[in-house]
């Protein structure tokens, strides 16, 4: 069972999150710069009490996961797109992680439809007990009803303290093995569906990263430490602090050293486009808690 006070910050950042989630659908429109969308959720999080988890992802189309803006970042909504928004909301450590998908232009309702429909039946079924072999067989069966491919190498995951990927995943698709779901732990579930191969591979371009390790004395890496700890982050939020040439130089200097790790922009495979439906859940006797609803 969690303790009354990290449930409490659970359920505040969920609380958050899902404010954020409503700015996202007010704020995302054909021709809004995505770098306006990515600094406005942020400073949204940070009005409402929390702190972004990682840097809010806005991703196009084809792009499934981890873009969001690098410094004077043009790239703006387009006439016609799927718009994914991936927001982090956390209080002393502890997650909320929400998404959602949103039609510009009036396209790609039913591949939407098929990614929240996906995540709305894996959470019916979540409880201490349930194998995680059977939400993704939930998933995958939702998905391809609806006529899209899941994405077979996206999951969701547990969280921990400052951890956003804390060591068990949850398939989008029916796997052979698995692993129990316990009372009080906390888990992110994120279906993808798309009209594509249901496979993402990484693109050349990465804007998030994290630090490998806490133990720095380094100047720029103890402020990463110290803000972010080993939570993503991007260079956007550091160029207030040093410079854009040196942020640039000291983050491919440290991902070569194997002192940070980079997140690269997913694309899928065949172009096909991407839906996103997410939710944050504590896992409970006889249901779970959605933290982020």
């Amino acid at each position: 069972m969690l303790d009354a006070k990290v449930l409490e910050s659970y359920r505040t950042a969920g609380e958050i999150a899902a404010e954020i989630r409503k700015e996202a659908e007010k704020i995302v429109r054909k021709g809004v710069p995505l770098q306006k969308i990515c600094e406005t959720l942020e400073r949204k999080i940070l009005k409402e009490g929390g702190k972004p988890a990682f840097p809010v992802n806005v991703s196009l189309n084809d792009i499934a996961a981890h873009y969001t803006s690098p410094p004077d970042d043009r790239t703006t909504v387009p006439p016609k797109a799927l718009v994914k928004v991936d927001i982090g909301v956390q209080i002393n450590g502890f997650i909320a992680d929400t998404a959602l998908t949103i039609s510009v232009g009036k396209v790609g309702r039913g591949l939407i439809e098929a990614a929240e429909s996906a995540l709305e039946n894996a959470l019916k079924i979540v409880k201490a007990g349930v194998r995680s072999s059977e939400i993704g067989e939930v998933i995958e069966k939702t998905i391809r009803e609806s006529g899209f491919r899941p994405i077979s190498n996206l999951t969701g995951h547990l969280l921990g303290q400052y951890n956003l990927h804390a060591g068990k995943s949850i398939p989008n698709v029916k796997t052979r093995l698995g692993f129990t779901l316990k009372e009080g732990e906390v888990y992110a579930i994120e279906p993808f569906a798309t009209t594509g191969e249901g496979i993402v591979d990484d693109s050349k371009y990465a804007y998030i990263y994290r630090l490998t390790s806490q133990k720095q004395s380094d100047q720029f890496l103890s402020y990463i430490t110290r803000e972010f700890k080993t939570l993503p982050f991007t260079s956007r939020w550091l160029i207030h602090k040093f410079s854009k040439k040196r942020v640039q130089e000291l983050i491919k200097r440290y991902i070569n050293g194997g002192l940070i790790q980079p997140y690269p922009v997913l694309i899928e495979r065949k172009r096909g486009v991407v839906s996103q439906a997410e939710h944050t859940l504590i896992v409970k006797k006889n249901g779970c808690e959605v933290t982020s609803a």
